[in-house]
């Protein structure tokens, strides 16, 4: 028999407070100069927070996590936010360069509503000058 999960209200102030991470933490290392030690501050990124590792956390799957949202508006609404925190993480520590720009544009299609931009005036023009060819062609015959 299937185990059912119970939904909790407070799993959406749970779901935002995961996603709602620094996106960096610093690390200090020890360097020797000609001078003698001094304290060097590194910018570490964060893990990227996700579904799967929130639903681990609370002891479900990703599964349950996804009908939760279409039965209850307001975690709908918790993973709307936590979906916009994820992709502004995403984008900083793409841009400020902590990830492999390749796997960043893997995840950001798959885990975003980010995708390849169409140039679709270009496409437009093309279908609209083939059907005025056809058309011509068929006016002269």
């Amino acid at each position: 028999m299937a185990k059912i999960f119970k939904y909790r209200k407070e799993y959406c102030k749970d779901i935002v407070d995961f996603f709602n991470v620094p996106h960096t933490s610093e690390k200090y290392e020890v360097t020797t100069d000609k001078n003698g030690e001094k304290i060097k501050t590194v910018e570490k990124p964060n893990p990227l927070p996700t579904f799967e590792r929130f639903a681990v956390k609370i002891g479900v799957t990703s599964s349950v996590l996804t009908q939760w949202e279409k039965e209850h508006e307001e975690f709908h609404i918790a993973c709307m936010q936590s979906r916009e925190l994820q992709k502004d993480m995403l984008n900083d520590l793409a841009m400020r360069g902590f990830y492999n720009p390749t796997y960043t544009i893997f995840v950001a299609k798959n885990i975003t509503d980010m995708r390849d931009k169409q140039d679709n005036a270009v496409q437009n023009f093309e279908d609209i000058r083939t059907a005025y060819l056809k058309a011509m062609k068929d006016l002269a015959n």
